[in-house]
């Protein structure tokens, strides 16, 4: 949430394509705010609209499916460019159904510092080696 002076405001998307632009983000921080974005994604589209249909079953909001395929592609092309622009960009995988989002990887002032040891394929495919060999690597935790 961007902070300034004590004072906070949000922005939330339930879209995959709504990632903060980033001239929102710039001026955010040039008025002094710290900047942060969260983005969750799946390791495909198909795995979102199977989740929007099942909740649509459900008497849930809705979105049209073909929608969904176009957004992602948005939001992966657009995530390098949140890197850029945000204090801090924590990324979670929620592909597994069920399990609930995990960390995958951090940035802070664009620079990698925490990774997973099994990034998911999509973020592999967004920032491709960078991960192996810049970021510190988390220590998968053992159930407790």
């Amino acid at each position: 949430m961007p902070k300034r002076n004590g004072q906070t405001f949000s922005g939330l998307t339930g879209r995959t394509s709504g990632l903060p632009k980033s001239e929102l983000l710039e001026n955010a921080r040039q008025a002094g705010y710290t900047t942060k974005v969260l983005f969750i994604s799946t390791e495909d589209p198909n795995l979102n609209v199977g989740r929007v249909l099942l909740r649509m079953s459900q008497s849930g909001q809705g979105v049209p499916l073909g929608t969904i395929p176009e957004s992602y592609d948005e939001a992966m092309r657009s995530l390098p460019e949140a890197r850029k622009h945000a204090d801090d960009l924590l990324v979670y995988d929620n592909t597994e159904n069920g399990r609930g989002h995990r960390l995958v990887a951090r940035f802070i002032a664009g620079e990698l510092v925490k990774t997973t040891q099994t990034p998911p394929g999509w973020l592999k495919a967004v920032f491709g080696r960078e991960l192996r060999v810049e970021g510190k690597q988390e220590r998968p935790s053992r159930g407790r």
